[in-house]
């Protein structure tokens, strides 16, 4: 499995994620982050680089603008690399030894011959001092340079990239309401109008009918049920719904992919909507407040998701006024709307969610919530 590459970017892929984040304010979590460093140790991605790419614009890009972002501050990532001097591998060098003071010899007396009959004495080897080589450290990457000028680092033994591990296990399904109870929760958001063309059978009219002329020539065929709920979500984002941007996505592709819904339309804002309304999550393609009124019609239902404050524990009295002048505006528009807050219920007292909380239908985003929500959309009383 080649490393040529690898080594060399893996330290800087967090700094690319905190770009990603900060200057081109993408929705990421550190999640996201972990994801691209489990997928390295998993094998994924270490082919060349094209393979990295697309690990990270799978990971880390919902649509093709934010991909093409991801590959330039690649791109920036690739030509840093190529412009770092080459590194030579460390050469083992001698341990240094302590220099002395040449002093000047005394002079000493001859010493006496020794014995004609007595062997002459051996002259002793001058001591050599001993070199001791630096050991080389292990599972480290070592870099060279190759004829083409670029640099390249290789593998010196163990076979795996050695990275940082979690102390906590990576899970997708850690959420307090999971992919399957949203789906399931979405599809009782129902309001079932017969149109198109009649293809099913009116039992009670085609008895009738019968009992009227006292033959069956033709039954009574209406049209089909079909769902004609218009769900509008508002979604909160940046400053304290940063941890819950997984949550929130998760809710917005539920009801996107498997709610069975006619339309599902979502708008973000962040702590609350004042004039802009944004389809992206990064607060991109503004739409004026009015026009997305205009353009919704009469039987949209609007969810709004947000902590409302909560998460901070602050009480902000210019948040709460402009949430309530744009509950006003919404009522004249809509008839039903609920409020998710991923904050549980007991965190909202004496913040600026508690008192949100007085005059919009607010609950706490779990599987519980959620279905007195989806209640009140429908025009019922939610459940105690």
């Amino acid at each position: 499995m080649p490393y040529s590459f690898v080594a060399p970017c893996v330290p800087s892929l967090f700094d690319i994620f905190k770009t990603l984040r900060e200057t081109h304010r993408l929705p990421l979590g550190i999640d996201e982050y972990l994801t691209i460093l489990q997928a390295l140790r998993g094998g994924f991605g270490l082919e060349n680089c094209q393979e990295l790419e697309q690990l990270c614009c799978l990971v880390w890009a919902t649509s093709e603008a934010e991909q093409n972002t991801v590959r330039r501050e690649l791109a920036k990532m690739w030509r840093q690399i190529e412009l770092r001097p080459p590194q030579k591998k460390p050469e083992s060098t001698p341990t240094p030894i302590a220099e002395t003071e040449t002093q000047p010899t005394p002079e000493t007396p001859t010493p006496e011959a020794p014995p004609v009959d007595s062997p002459p004495p051996t002259p002793k080897p001058e001591a050599t001092p001993e070199i001791t080589p630096t050991p080389e450290p292990q599972n480290t990457f070592t870099v060279v340079e190759e004829p083409v000028q670029t640099v390249q680092a290789i593998r010196d033994s163990a076979p795996q990239i050695e990275l940082p591990r979690p102390r906590y296990a990576l899970q997708r399904e850690y959420f307090p309401v999971t992919r399957r109870e949203m789906k399931q929760c979405w599809r009782y958001l129902r309001r079932p109008l017969r149109e198109g063309a009649p293809t099913e059978l009116d039992v009670e009219a085609t008895v009738e009918k019968i009992g009227r002329e006292g033959i069956l020539l033709e039954p009574v065929l209406v049209p089909r049920r079909v769902n004609r709920t218009d769900l509008v979500m508002l979604v909160d984002v940046e400053g304290s719904m940063v941890p819950f941007h997984g949550l929130s996505r998760q809710l917005v592709e539920t009801a996107q992919r498997g709610g069975r819904l006619r339309q599902t339309r979502v708008y973000y804002f962040h702590d609350y909507p004042d004039r802009y309304l944004y389809r992206h999550p990064g607060r991109f393609q503004a739409q004026l407040i009015e026009e997305v009124w205009q353009n919704i019609g009469e039987r949209a239902v609007v969810l709004i998701i947000s902590d409302a404050g909560a998460a901070r524990g602050n009480y902000d009295e210019q948040r709460v006024k402009a949430t309530q002048e744009f509950i006003e505006q919404l009522q004249r528009s809509v008839r039903y709307f609920a409020w998710l807050n991923p904050m549980p219920s007991e965190d909202w007292q004496q913040n600026t969610a508690g008192e949100i909380a007085r005059f919009v239908p607010m609950f706490g985003l779990s599987l519980h919530g959620l279905n007195r929500a989806i209640a009140v959309l429908q025009g019922r009383s939610p459940k105690p």
